[in-house]
């Protein structure tokens, strides 16, 4: 592509040069102005024929193309019954006459007009000394520092079914910019609370702290498929860029790299060369397999991660060099062993051997990496490898949210609050809108003692999330730890998590109504003779009943069966009464911990 165009006018005079980079300012003046920025067709129409030319791909600008990248139209759109590009068309040329003659471009240096029966712009000087407007700026975004938003494209395709397809676009988008150095990207968590939602891009800007939001839709009947992609600075409104893709469906790979590629040029940031991957990884069918398995794992039920799962394998059977699938396994069995519907010690040979797959099949794929760092640390208690898998992982792919959350908790494990802090606070940076970064924000302020800061990040979770487990956990240890016993049983009794039972226990204990404590060790009894209890629900009814020797039997066995939160055992100030006791020393020496 020139970096500059040259125009032929009628009487054969050659203009100066137009840089592109001036056209596209005056591009952002004028959909950002009042005429247009209330014209969302016309701001797209415009935005569309001028990036094409800019392109050089004038073909694209013919009558029919127009009519179905800008317009929608299908295959079998008549010029000669549907006259909408012409109408169009003439409402933009008038449009575009106003702006400069009576609106606010009477004194912009650049022009771009539309001849009567022609769908490629012009572009010429206003000023006779046009290099006095090089550095006049319209819509701006600072690259260093910005931040980067993909919201789930829309699914206009005949089948609704086609939602995962549409959601594994934005998500690969979000991945290939997660490469930058030095660019915020947000999380898929985040930006996915938009789904279906209709709001201002403006209000997106300031919920998700992003300066750009790339938004789409994308039309997929049978091989074909069409994409559209547009870029909208959320401080104006102004829309920066836009572009429609009409391709087949085995081309999405290329599509979704070259969306990537043209948000990184409007930053001006470089997008790392693409690297090699393993063959499976562009192979169609296991990538749209893929994507179903992920959909029902984002759900994060016990019934769709075990879907998840049973999908994932099959998945590897067809498909062994598939290093996302087996790293997928391994993130399925580690969250069902995290929600405690499994015992870790049942889930941990799988999680192990697929994690060490995954990564051995990709080691330069950020996920595999922050995969296998979740389960040295979750269940091998390695803390070592852990950070270094994550700063691997964070070295190819610098904005990726949960590479940060992973070390985050393997430090906080270890009680390096200030290192746990400073990964945390970049992960919920980058992922704003997430429950789960929220909750464990306020459990992170829990064990400083700043219950104050604890309880504001835990209605953060809660208005995300209004029953989401985590937090409800940590609401009751953090009431618990400021006495408020009362307020324990407000948060846990309607629960049946068998950590929040246990937690009810001790508080019951705490308030001198042992009869109930009692009650609920038999409630988790109840419920072990039906579903996995981890022993370490009774450890704490234990330590409320003042039970010394059984807290200590069945933290042991907490340990054995791998619970996930055992590994807090080194900063969880419930266990203080049990600190100066020889055997916690030698709890914490199995979980690699120090006091």
């Amino acid at each position: 592509m020139s970096s500059a165009l040259s125009v032929q006018m009628s009487d054969n005079t050659v203009l100066d040069a137009v840089p592109a980079t001036a056209v596209r300012e005056q591009l952002a003046r004028i959909v950002n102005s009042p005429g247009f920025i209330s014209s969302a067709r016309l701001s797209r129409f415009l935005t569309h024929i001028v990036n094409r030319t800019l392109d050089g791909d004038l073909d694209c600008l013919k009558e029919f193309s127009v009519a179905m990248e800008v317009f929608d139209r299908s295959s079998d759109y008549d010029p000669n019954i549907d006259a909408i590009v012409r109408v169009q068309a003439g409402r933009l040329r008038t449009k575009l006459k106003a702006y400069y003659d009576e609106g606010t471009g009477k004194n912009d240096p650049v022009l771009i007009a539309l001849r009567p029966g022609s769908y490629v712009p012009i572009f010429r000087w206003l000023d006779p000394h046009p290099q006095n407007h090089l550095q006049e700026a319209g819509p701006k975004i600072q690259a260093e520092g910005a931040c980067v938003a993909v919201l789930p494209f829309v699914n206009m395709s005949p089948d609704p079914e086609q939602d995962y397809f549409c959601d594994g676009i934005s998500e690969e988008i979000i991945s290939a910019l997660t490469h930058v150095p030095g660019l915020k990207v947000i999380a898929r968590t985040s930006a996915f609370q938009f789904k279906r939602a209709s709001v201002d891009i403006r209000e997106v800007g300031q919920r998700l702290g992003a300066d750009l939001v790339i938004e789409g839709s994308v039309r997929k009947a049978g091989e074909q498929l069409r994409i559209t992609a547009q870029a909208v600075q959320t401080e104006s409104g102004c829309h920066l860029w836009s572009e429609t893709f009409r391709r087949e469906v085995k081309d999405v790979f290329a599509i979704q790299e070259q969306i990537a590629q043209s948000v990184a040029g409007l930053l001006r940031v470089h997008m790392p060369e693409g690297r090699t991957r393993v063959p499976a990884s562009r192979n169609l069918e296991a990538y749209t397999r893929y994507l179903r398995a992920r959909v029902l794992f984002l759900q994060q039920s016990p019934e769709t991660l075990r879907a998840a799962l049973k999908q994932l394998r099959d998945l590897v059977e067809a498909f062994p060099d598939y290093a996302l699938a087996h790293s997928g396994i391994a993130a399925v069995n580690c969250f069902l062993a995290l929600f405690g519907f499994v015992s870790g010690r049942d889930v941990y040979p799988e999680a192990k051997a697929s994690a060490e797959c995954g990564y051995a099949l990709d080691p330069d794929l950020a996920d595999t990496c922050t995969m296998l760092a979740a389960v040295r640390s979750g269940f091998e208690h390695r803390w070592d490898e852990t950070q270094a898998l994550c700063e691997r992982a964070l070295k190819v792919q610098p904005g990726i949210a949960t590479a940060y959350l992973v070390r985050a908790m393997a430090w906080l494990c270890q009680g390096n609050i200030n290192g746990a802090e400073s990964a945390l606070r970049r992960s919920t940076e980058l992922d704003p809108l997430s429950a789960g970064d929220c909750a464990r924000m306020a459990y992170l302020h829990y064990i400083k003692g700043d219950y104050r800061s604890a309880a504001e990040h835990l209605q953060k979770s809660f208005d995300l999330d209004r029953d989401y487990p985590e937090a409800r956990f940590y609401s009751g240890l953090s009431h618990f730890r400021q006495q408020n016993y009362d307020c324990v049983l407000q948060c846990l009794s309607a629960s049946d998590f068998p950590l929040d039972i246990g937690l009810l226990s001790a508080a019951y204990a705490r308030k001198g109504c042992r009869s109930l404590a009692l009650e609920c060790v038999e409630k988790l009894s109840r419920l072990a003779e039906s579903q996995y209890v981890t022993p370490l629900a009774e450890a704490f009814a234990a330590i409320g009943m003042e039970h010394i020797d059984l807290a200590f039997q069945r933290l042991d066995e907490a340990i054995d069966h791998k619970t996930n939160f055992i590994n807090m055992l080194a900063v969880e100030p419930f266990f203080d009464p049990l600190r100066g006791d020889p055997r916690f020393a030698r709890l914490l020496e199995r979980l690699n911990l120090s006091q």
